[in-house]
């Protein structure tokens, strides 16, 4: 492990080394992989936006036959760690530092594989996956980079490309899901998973009160199984053939 690296997160025995200051992979990220890793990719491109250290398209490329594979995130850290993380495990990924989709100015890609933050902010301040150097930005409903991106993805889809869309309960996911049906013929749910919060975490939540009023008001879903209270995260596929 690099001096610089504070943790390291490990898929398919592939370890990817986390820089302080870089977001740290997570849940989300495994199940975006699990869900591309059931197509083929032969001979495609792909685009990890939000790539962070790099996990999913240091992965994706290990793990499949697809072509070209590129990733962009707006932290010039970020995109450091990722072509160091690439380099050390000898893949060819081309990472670009940018906002969004303003690294891929006319360009297009078979897949592009979405990984941004998308919790509500009140709930990702309170939780231990952004500590105070890891920028959030999602909005009070932590719908709107994905809203942001839904709204200009098909100018960087092929005619046959799909989207890996993540979305979790800590966010307005029904506010999500309508602007990914309004731009695509097929919104697929291809994962669902639960995860119970931890009991400090939970005691936080309930004690704000901002959060507290997104739950009441059905924006942030939470569930309660037993004496547990869980969150769920989905992978939708959307395509418009």
């Amino acid at each position: 492990m690099s001096e610089q690296a504070a943790s390291v997160f490990e898929f398919n025995g592939v370890a990817i080394e986390v820089w302080q200051g870089v977001f740290t992979p997570n849940k989300t990220s495994e199940l975006i992989l699990e869900a591309a890793l059931k197509h083929d990719h032969a001979g495609k491109s792909g685009l990890d936006l939000g790539c962070g250290s790099g996990v999913v398209s240091i992965s994706l490329k290990k793990a499949s036959s697809i072509a070209r594979m590129c990733g962009s995130d707006i932290s010039d850290r970020a995109i450091a760690n990722a072509r160091h993380n690439a380099s050390r495990i000898g893949v060819a990924v081309e990472y670009r530092q940018g906002s969004l989709f303003e690294p891929w100015k006319d360009e297009r890609f078979d897949s592009i594989l979405y990984d941004v933050s998308g919790v509500a902010e009140p709930i990702a301040r309170l939780s231990p996956w952004y500590p105070p150097e890891i920028t959030c930005d999602a909005g009070l409903d932590g719908a709107e980079n994905t809203v942001k991106m839904l709204e200009h993805v098909q100018d960087y889809l092929t005619p046959k490309g799909v989207l890996y869309l993540p979305t979790v309960s800590l966010s307005n996911e029904v506010r999500i899901l309508e602007v990914a049906r309004s731009r695509f013929m097929r919104v697929e749910c291809l994962l669902k998973r639960s995860w119970p919060f931890k009991e400090d975490f939970w005691k936080k939540i309930v004690s704000n009160e901002t959060c507290r009023r997104l739950i009441d008001q059905g924006i942030v879903k939470v569930f309660q199984r037993g004496s547990r209270y869980l969150w769920d995260t989905s992978i939708y596929l959307c395509a418009n053939a």
